[in-house]
């Protein structure tokens, strides 16, 4: 008898079950895989926002399995100018000032993924970061005065 009532406990408890799960309305997607690759998209889609506060965003919508948001930032009005080279760069990248260095000049070198490689002062107006060392990939150099970020360059390392 015991048996009997805990089956169908069991039962009526899956019978109520509700399962949800994303849901969006759209004029038109589809999902494609070929081997290790894959793509999905959506076209139409009516509701998306995105929020920012301090350093974090969110961006709600549908297709965002494996988003990565990125931004690329600079600081208008210097009073210096700034370049980065040879970009894509398999060895060695020359941070270039133009103009007077600002006390307190840095800068920060991140990958895609936001994990810190390597940081440093900027005592001269140019500065070779290496990048010999690192694997081929996508990276975030970002320039610092009195520790606020003023410029970020996206590097190419092949």
């Amino acid at each position: 008898m015991k048996e009997l009532i805990f089956t169908l406990f069991i039962a009526a408890g899956f019978a109520s079950l509700t399962l949800h799960a994303q849901e969006a309305v759209v004029s038109s997607g589809s999902y494609h895989e070929n081997g290790d690759l894959s793509i999905s998209w959506s076209l139409g889609e009516t509701v998306i926002e995105t929020f920012v506060a301090d350093d974090f965003i969110l961006t709600q919508g549908f297709q965002q399995s494996s988003l990565i948001v990125t931004t690329v930032e600079e600081i208008a009005d210097l009073d210096f100018g700034l370049s980065a080279y040879p970009n894509p760069t398999s060895d060695y990248l020359t941070l270039s000032l133009n103009g007077e260095v600002p006390e307190k000049a840095g800068f920060e070198l991140y990958d895609l993924s936001g994990r810190h490689f390597s940081s440093g002062d900027l005592k001269d107006t140019s500065k070779e970061i290496s990048f010999s060392a690192m694997e081929p990939g996508i990276y975030f150099l970002r320039v610092l005065i009195s520790g606020r970020p003023v410029k970020t360059f996206k590097i190419v390392k092949q």
